[in-house]
């Protein structure tokens, strides 16, 4: 009987561990949301805004990094964040890493500014800067940086172009950027294309009928499975 009592206080106090342990780890993250307004654009990246609260905070945008000022592009991201934000209620999310630094998602409408500079090419993703991001922004992030390389805007109509965080002589951390990049090809790789039927064939093989009716095969035999 004795061996029971002290094997249940044993599990209650396991089981209370766990229970704390996953409390901090929800609270790594701390999210702050309000909303306000902006008083000045202060670079491409970064804000000083009043809330309805009636305080003042100096932001940076999360997961993003503008050209600096003495780059290339540096004033026409700045005026591309003045045309997102100005005039316009904004809601703020504030985010805190574990780390202590905190960065802002800002939401003009429904409309993320920092992605939207990524998408215009006048931004690039930073790694550094997404610590308490979202993985599915984060991978949102990186997708719109690949269109925009692909499509040659703004920063990326450069030969080679430099990014703000090597500009200033910031170490980045590599692993982290081609970790975060090949999740978000693979998850592009394996999108369907809307409308289009994946076959599975006997052998095997993933195929779809285009106009003719002729068959198709795709390398990824995932998109037989969606």
């Amino acid at each position: 009987m004795t061996r029971l009592i002290l094997s249940l206080i044993t599990l209650t106090i396991v089981l209370a561990a766990a229970a704390a342990a996953q409390v901090v780890s929800v609270r790594a993250t701390q999210v702050t949301r309000t909303r306000g307004n902006v008083l000045a654009v202060e670079d491409g990246d970064r804000l000083k805004i009043a809330t309805d609260d009636g305080s003042v905070m100096t932001v940076t945008l999360q997961g993003i990094d503008a050209p600096d000022e003495k780059q290339d592009y540096f004033k026409k991201a700045k005026k591309r964040l003045a045309d997102l934000v100005e005039g316009k209620d904004i809601t703020v999310m504030l985010r805190t890493a574990e780390t202590g630094e905190s960065f802002a998602v800002i939401y003009a409408g429904a409309d993320d500014v920092g992605l939207k500079l990524i998408e215009d090419g006048l931004a690039w993703f930073a790694p550094n800067r997404s610590a308490a991001q979202p993985n599915i922004d984060r991978e949102k992030y990186i997708k719109a940086e690949g269109a925009a390389k692909e499509a040659k805007s703004g920063i990326w109509s450069e030969k080679e172009p430099i990014a703000p965080w090597t500009f200033r002589g910031e170490t980045l951390k590599l692993l982290t950027i081609e970790a975060a990049t090949t999740n978000a090809e693979t998850q592009r790789r394996t999108q369907p294309v809307p409308g289009r039927t994946y076959i599975l064939g006997p052998r095997g093989g993933c195929y779809y009928l285009n106009d003719q009716g002729i068959k198709v095969y795709v390398k990824d035999k995932t998109l037989c499975q969606n």
